[in-house]
């Protein structure tokens, strides 16, 4: 895994809203950009942000693009280093999860890591920004066999939404 992982903060999972099983693990949430943005400087720094695809990496624009992600917003700010943060506002994490699942199961280098909330993917380049975030209440999502396997006993594994999909509160280095 690199330290390259997407944050993801959801409203909710499949329309289950503050009761579903990633509010039962005590995720944050958020239902606007503005409020992400609240969420991560409160525990970091997420500066310069600006909405749309057009300020997206390559591979995260083109999961915007595609539906199968349940993607509704997309944006980018920087941490406090200068590095690109990438925030995506999802419809339906469940779906999100699905597809990231395939696309790993598709492509072995495909990175299928995320920070999570209940409705928010945020991909970020900054380790201290990703360290910082799961301070706050955020959990690490992969649905990377290999990730689930180097995970060590002490830290959580739940697969709440899909199968192969994991929650963790483990970071790698």
């Amino acid at each position: 895994m690199t330290a390259a992982v997407a944050l993801t903060a959801l409203t909710g999972c499949g329309g289950e809203g503050n009761s579903g099983p990633l509010a039962a693990l005590g995720l944050p949430k958020a239902d606007n950009m503005a409020a992400v943005e609240k969420l991560i400087n409160a525990n970091g720094t997420c500066r310069e942000l600006e909405g749309g695809p057009k300020h997206l990496d390559k591979d995260t624009a083109k999961m915007v693009d595609d539906p199968a992600f349940a993607i509704k917003e997309s944006a980018r700010c920087k941490d406090r280093n200068g590095k690109s943060i990438y925030l995506l506002l999802l419809s339906d994490m469940k779906k999100f999860q699905e597809a990231n699942k395939k696309a790993q199961e598709t492509d072995e280098d495909f990175d299928s890591s995320y920070l999570i909330g209940q409705n928010i993917a945020l991909v970020s380049k900054g380790d201290d920004t990703v360290r910082g975030l799961m301070a706050a209440k955020f959990a690490l999502m992969s649905c990377n066999p290999q990730h689930t396997k180097d995970i060590p006993s002490g830290y959580k594994k739940d697969e709440p939404l899909v199968k192969g999909c994991v929650v963790t509160d483990y970071i790698p280095g």
